[in-house]
């Protein structure tokens, strides 16, 4: 158990805790395949090159009505809808008091971009803590649904037609108490940019952990607030990788990939190894680009689906900052996955534009 990561399930009654734990083996040895210790790990061999790492996330979720195994909308909200006959106003209140009261901290929840979609904010802290928390908030947003009779998955695209739900990662990387991305001169820094560029050269491979599962592959179309081209940009949303950017001021960057089916102890342990990968090659970024990425020829994309991004993981030395026995039997459990998929569904090139209902038995609830 590690007595840092304790939550109290206040929403019932206070009798419950959530106790997060490090795993060992039969012989009392850490395992390699506690994703929890992989990120652990890799934060530490950070620590040693002298840098630390702040996430922040925004956690995009459905709350639906599931009738015969399917899901169905059940509000007709819109991006920061401001009606309360309009959203359920209730539950995202009961959720937010609830979010506080469990020790989470401070947060919102706002209406997303589809109907019955919301985000909740993860503010900025070590990346350990927010995975757990991640994985906390899930336990309670979907007991606390579950009682009203509704269902909150994080499946990343339930509903063809309309936005998906993404975990847009936001990322610092500090030394010596000095965030190193922090520029008020409307440029990003050279470390930003050798971060940027870490990001880039790996994002086909590390889409095995950030966008984890076949349902994943189909938020990530053009048009739908979800990336396709591997480019950066000054507050551009079509982009992979944005700089948020007020009043000539930049403090971070937000890798819009990763999707809310992520393991966030794998998906983070892959994005801070690809920026150290970038920060100790001195790798440097393409050029920003202002246009709508989706309409960019000639760059390279996000993987087409699960088998391809299992390939680009397998080629890239990126694999090798994860412990073999852990690449070994993730991409395994993966690679069944797809299989099954093919096997009961059919080719990609005929099911990528349709959710189907193996999807929906997989991934609804679960997720």
């Amino acid at each position: 158990p590690d007595p840092r990561a304790v939550y109290i399930e206040s929403w019932n009654g206070g009798k419950v805790a959530d106790v997060f734990t490090l795993i060992n083996d039969i012989n009392d040895r850490p395992t390699p395949l506690d994703p929890r210790r992989l990120l652990i790990d890799i934060l530490e061999r950070a620590r040693l090159r002298g840098y630390s790492f702040m996430v922040g996330v925004e956690l995009e979720f459905f709350v639906v009505r599931v009738e015969g195994r399917k899901p169905q909308l059940v509000d007709p909200g819109i991006y920061f809808d401001g009606f309360n006959v309009t959203v359920l106003h209730d539950l995202m209140r009961e959720l937010t008091s609830t979010v506080n009261m469990a020790g989470l901290g401070d947060t919102k929840i706002h209406h997303e971009v589809a109907p019955s979609q919301y985000e909740v904010n993860i503010g900025a802290q070590d990346p350990l803590r927010v995975a757990d928390q991640i994985v906390f908030f899930k336990i309670l947003a979907k007991d606390i649904a579950w009682k009203r009779g509704l269902t909150v998955t994080f499946m990343p695209k339930p509903f063809w037609g309309i936005n998906g739900s993404g975990a847009h990662t936001h990322l610092s990387v500090w030394r010596n108490g000095k965030n190193l991305f922090e520029s008020g001169t409307g440029e990003i820094t050279g470390e930003c940019g050798h971060v940027i560029a870490g990001l880039l050269r790996y994002a086909r491979a590390i889409s095995l952990l950030v966008a984890p599962i076949v349902n994943s592959y189909k938020r990530l179309v053009p048009h739908h607030e979800a990336p396709t081209r591997l480019v950066w940009g000054y507050a551009n949303r079509s982009a992979l990788v944005r700089v948020p950017y007020y009043k000539q001021r930049i403090n971070r960057i937000e890798y819009r990939h990763p999707d809310p089916s992520m393991n966030p102890y794998l998906g983070f342990a892959a994005i801070i190894a690809a920026s150290l990968r970038g920060l100790e090659g001195r790798l440097e970024p393409p050029p920003p680009t202002e246009e709508v990425a989706y309409e960019l020829a000639n760059v390279p994309e996000t993987p087409a689906n699960l088998g391809e991004t299992i390939k680009e993981f397998l080629s890239s030395d990126i694999a090798s900052e994860f412990p073999s026995e852990f690449v070994s039997a993730y991409v395994r459990l993966k690679r069944a996955e797809w299989e099954d998929y093919l096997a009961n569904v059919g080719e990609w090139s005929r099911t990528w534009n349709v959710i189907t209902d193996w999807e929906y038995d997989r991934y609804l609830i679960r997720t």
